[in-house]
């Protein structure tokens, strides 16, 4: 193909490119949440979907689909059309322990998606019941091991992240606490405030108002840094625990397939509301690390989530059907 026909060609495609984002979108656009109203997710989704309605000019509207961990609204914003009017609030969870955990996926994390931007990050915590005394990581350790196997943790379900968390403590701490699932982090905060059980690992967002009511005290972060609306609680990373780190992410993603015109579009008006100020704010004081990023940094950066828990769950040997 000589010289001339390439410069054509170019010319073609770069104005078919941009007749497709002129006319995109025409009508409502969707985001697919795979846990109820209510919680982390589903609030960072209905103000991005307020603010991404403002900047198309078209509604978007929110859409819960929990159950199966994630997987039912993985598998249907899987199966949706490549057109990028649907687009779907991912997490930990869908896209990037699931593939672990489960035998088989209704839909492939990497194959069927096309990455958008990352939201915000939210790292958990080592909370220890009602019945413990102890204000240090050190001294509770000592004291579980003291108690041998009569202990527990409970968690918002078999697989979650407050669940693998816990699973990570035993491993790295040496202690043998007993999981306990639940159908949501709410009913097991209940009762860890009822001390039903024992420990939770529950995430800094998830907490906060707990922690800001005296209700629950932290011993540790589990990251490398500590959180800004909680600076006196230390890492455990610090506390000479460098392994035992987890927490929660937020990203948005559209389906695999969908015209690089429009995934442009999207990536940087998400990036823009993410990026603004206001978001920022609001949720930086809930106690989430926003971050954006790039398709290309999101793609990377679930890549090396699915490596590392993928590594934690084989070792702890979790499998689901």
């Amino acid at each position: 193909m000589n010289l001339k026909r390439i410069v054509l060609l170019s010319l073609v495609v770069f104005h078919v490119s941009s007749a497709v984002a002129a006319d995109w979108p025409s009508h409502n656009l969707r985001i697919l949440v795979p846990f109820p109203a209510g919680g982390s997710s589903d609030i960072q989704a209905r103000v991005i979907a307020d603010e991404l309605s403002k900047a198309l000019e078209k509604p978007v509207i929110v859409e819960n689909k929990p159950g199966a961990g994630g997987n039912l609204a993985a598998a249907e914003a899987a199966r949706s059309a490549p057109d990028g009017y649907t687009l779907y609030m991912a997490t930990t969870s869908t896209n990037a322990t699931n593939i672990n955990l489960y035998e088989s996926l209704p839909y492939d994390p990497v194959r069927d998606f096309q990455p958008l931007t990352l939201v915000t990050i939210y790292p958990q915590l080592v909370v220890p019941g009602t019945r413990f005394k102890e204000t240090d990581l050190k001294s509770l350790i000592n004291s579980l091991k003291r108690e041998g196997d009569k202990l527990n943790f409970g968690s918002s379900g078999v697989g979650s992240p407050t669940h693998l968390a816990g699973e990570l403590f035993n491993r790295e701490v040496g202690v043998h606490l007993l999981h306990i699932p639940y159908r949501g982090q709410g009913p097991a905060m209940n009762d860890l405030l009822a001390g039903q059980i024992d420990m939770m690992f529950p995430s800094i967002p998830d907490a906060l108002p707990m922690l800001q009511s005296g209700q629950i005290h932290p011993v540790a972060v589990m990251a490398d840094k500590r959180s800004p609306v909680l600076p006196d609680v230390p890492t455990t990373a610090e506390l000479g625990y460098p392994a035992l780190q987890s927490a929660i992410w937020s990203a948005l993603y559209t389906t695999a397939g969908t015209p690089k015109p429009v995934v442009d579009k999207l990536s940087s008006e998400l990036v823009r509301i993410v990026e603004s100020p206001a978001f920022k704010k609001r949720f930086e004081a809930m106690g989430f690390d926003v971050r954006s990023s790039s398709p290309e940094e999101l793609a990377n950066f679930a890549a090396s989530e699915t490596r590392r828990w993928g590594e934690i769950i084989k070792a702890l040997n979790i499998r689901l059907n």
